[in-house]
């Protein structure tokens, strides 16, 4: 590969704060609000111009459940608080049953889950980051960790000022890919990511001939290009993508978009309008930090350090798992947690940990042992996890399973829910065979 030499030159610092969150999408949103509830100042870095990640830019718009399928609820914190926030305006299906926040139901009638309108949940998002204090930068990019031995001083940025830098005493990544851990030199594994893009759709005809409700969730169609998790995909031709390399995103684009074209040039006609298109890739798991524990998929497993308990939010009924605080950081280095899909869970516990909920979960973990080890003045390492466990158990968040939470596995095997918890939603998604030709 050619090279070329950067001339040495001085960056200026753009600003310094005490936590410095890494990515806006909403395991970040989660970790700036719950840094800065323990009285720490706190500045997120968003390379876009909007927040929620692949909630919103992503068209991922299905706040999945946050109970266990069984009549019990399994969040609570920002985990259940930033539901509310996603969905405070437009409109709202979340199931009678759970209105008002009940812990537990006779009879659930429906999942605690919700859609939410993305350009609402956009601007909800920055209402909220605007009351919780947090200084929010758009448009700006991170580059580079700010390295001295084992700490991350902050990051050089890149934005319409030139490039800059942001120092900090904590650092919050929140990337989606572990961008700063892995490039500050943490353990990390990468994989590729199968192609799974929605779009939403408007069908006049169909509108006329199947429905004359006035309700908005009733009229939008939810259409979604690529493979399912849920199926089989060995025979299909669709290839899958790295999420952590420039021609990877690059290809993952053009492919995915290839696939909505060819639909929509056979199916375009009067009266029938693609409404959105994503404008962030909706890769799946890219990069993952491997930390200084891992995420166990093992139920009735008592971790002494959880810091709350988490579900495979697509499974119905759910097992619940204990989320160990040691997964959301490095054995090395002292100042970065992580937050979002990139903790330390590997395997089935990856497509776990990349839903909503414990996205959000998991930040408010990395955020609060942030502003923790800030007021102790110790690493991450050092955090009193017992402090931490104490300050996360008086917003709401569940440290251990409760016994009424415990199944018999062998009675009530778990299995994923079809359709997807896409909630009111419609939806039609297309599968491909070997030749990538989509079918119903």
């Amino acid at each position: 590969m050619k090279t070329i030499i950067e001339e040495r030159r001085e960056i200026p610092v753009a600003g310094e704060t005490d936590v410095l969150v890494v990515g806006g999408g909403l395991a970040g949103v989660a970790a700036a609000a719950a840094a800065a509830r323990n009285g720490v100042q706190v500045t997120l870095l968003e390379k876009t111009i909007a927040l929620g990640g692949l909630a919103t830019l992503g068209h991922v718009c299905v706040y999945l459940p946050i109970d266990d399928g069984l009549g019990h609820r399994v969040y609570g914190g920002l985990a259940e608080e930033l539901m509310q926030v996603c969905r405070r305006y437009s409109y709202n299906d979340i199931p009678e049953c759970w209105k008002g926040s009940p812990w537990q139901v006779e009879r659930p009638t429906g999942r605690y889950q919700c859609t939410f309108n993305i350009p609402a949940c956009v601007m909800a998002l920055d209402e909220f980051m605007d009351r919780e204090g947090v200084r929010v930068m758009f448009d700006t990019g991170v580059c580079l960790p700010i390295m001295e031995g084992s700490r991350c001083r902050g990051v050089i940025v890149e934005n319409k000022s030139g490039r800059s830098a942001y120092l900090a005493k904590m650092v919050v990544d929140a990337s989606g890919d572990a961008d700063v851990l892995f490039r500050a030199g943490a353990e990390c594994e990468t994989q590729k990511s199968i192609v799974s893009t929605w779009t939403y759709e408007l069908d006049v005809d169909r509108i006329k001939n199947e429905t004359s409700s006035s309700e908005v969730l009733a009229n939008i169609r939810m259409r979604w290009f690529g493979l399912r998790p849920d199926v089989d995909n060995a025979e299909s031709g669709v290839p899958t993508f790295y999420g952590t390399t420039a021609d990877g995103v690059n290809d993952y684009v053009h492919f995915s978009r290839s696939l909505a074209l060819k639909y929509l040039k056979e199916h375009d006609r009067p009266g029938y309008a693609f409404l959105t298109m994503p404008t962030l890739p909706q890769f799946r798991m890219t990069r993952r930090l491997k930390g200084l524990a891992e995420l166990q998929v093992a139920e009735g497993r008592r971790e002494e350090h959880s810091v709350g308990i988490v579900i495979p939010s697509l499974a119905n009924p759910a097992p619940v798992f204990e989320f160990p605080y040691e997964a959301v950081i490095d054995r090395r280095i002292e100042n970065v947690a992580a937050a979002g899909r990139m903790v330390s869970a590997g395997g089935e516990g990856w497509e776990i940990m990349r839903c909503i909920p414990n996205c959000v979960f998991t930040g408010q973990v990395s955020g609060t042992a942030a502003a923790l080890a800030i007021r102790d003045g110790v690493s991450l390492q050092e955090v009193n996890v017992a402090a931490l466990q104490r300050n996360l158990e008086e917003t709401g968040v569940i440290l251990h399973v409760p016994e009424e939470m415990k199944r018999n596995s062998e009675k009530q095997p778990w299995e994923y829910e079809r359709p997807l918890g896409l909630a009111s939603l419609a939806t039609d998604s297309l599968s491909y065979d070997g030749k990538s030709k989509y079918a119903h």
